[in-house]
């Protein structure tokens, strides 16, 4: 199927121009970054938009630097870059993890980080890394000022994120890690680069003897949004992450994290999953800890 013609198309250079043409057209409007969620939803005609908003010649919306101790991700950084930048491949392999399982290189070269995250699929990969992370997203408002979200209040349902018909997500903020902290993200597909049946992201913090002391577990592939693994995250705290410890977090952010039955997987085999699944990745992200 093929999306109906559009009737206006902008392509603004700065983000007060990109405000003010959401203003002008409202929800008839819709931004174009990638366009790896859009362009989709056009051809199935579940999006009709009046007017395109192309945001690839606004400057400096596709930075990543460290910067007051946080990791800021402009909000048209692409996957690819995401999945090899330096700075987040030392500090924060968590992200480069879920950047590397998004779809094939030709979605990586174009997708964007913010696209993603405003699209808020439940099988998509950065939200539960973004959420181990305690990652905040930064929102310019019509008004000239901006507000922060916290990625959990950001993400709000299948398919619905918080986020204003005159607003714009300018980047993404994460708090830069501790010494001796370390993440990994892992997902189960039916196929390579698809969307998950289940993926769990992991950030771990151990003090220099090696007990952890502060453990994060987030549960992606679920509805209606990445679910955190709490009493498997506490269950780690203040002990050493043995492997009796990391097969009894398996269970318990199985029986905590609710599942349902999709044509992708049932909701047993999906338990199953993160079952096996939480040891393994909080096992890679406490090795990262320890480098």
């Amino acid at each position: 199927m093929y999306p109906r013609a559009i009737e206006n198309y902008f392509a603004p250079t700065d983000v007060a121009e990109v405000l003010t043409l959401l203003q002008q057209h409202g929800e008839q409007a819709k931004l174009l970054a990638g366009g790896q969620s859009l362009m989709p939803l056009m051809k199935l005609r579940l999006a009709e938009p009046q007017t395109i908003i192309d945001l690839n010649q606004v400057a400096a919306l596709d930075d990543i630097r460290e910067e007051n101790g946080r990791l800021y991700i402009g909000a048209l950084a692409r996957h690819a870059d995401v999945a090899t930048h330096p700075l987040i491949l030392q500090s924060y392999p968590l992200l480069a993890d879920a950047a590397r399982n998004i779809g094939d290189p030709q979605i990586r070269n174009r997708g964007t980080i913010a696209g993603s995250l405003v699209h808020a699929d439940p099988s998509a990969d950065y939200p539960p890394a973004v959420m181990a992370l305690d990652g905040q997203l930064v929102v310019a408002k019509a008004d000239g000022g901006t507000r922060t979200v916290l990625i959990d209040d950001f993400l709000a349902g299948p398919l619905m994120s918080d986020i204003g018909e005159d607003e714009l997500v300018t980047r993404i903020e994460i708090p830069a890690p501790t010494p001796h902290s370390g993440g990994a993200y892992a997902k189960h597909s039916q196929v390579a680069g698809d969307f998950a049946i289940i993926s769990v992201a992991a950030h771990i913090t151990l003090d220099p003897s090696g007990i952890c002391r502060q453990a994060s577990i987030v549960v992606g592939g679920v509805i209606p949004k990445p679910g955190r693994a709490e009493q498997a995250a506490g269950l780690l705290q203040g002990k050493i992450l043995d492997a009796p410890l990391l097969t009894q977090a398996g269970e318990a952010a199985a029986e905590e994290v609710e599942t349902e039955d999709d044509v992708r997987a049932s909701a047993a085999y999906r338990s199953q999953l993160i079952r096996v699944t939480v040891p393994e990745v909080v096992r890679q992200a406490s090795t990262r800890a320890e480098e």
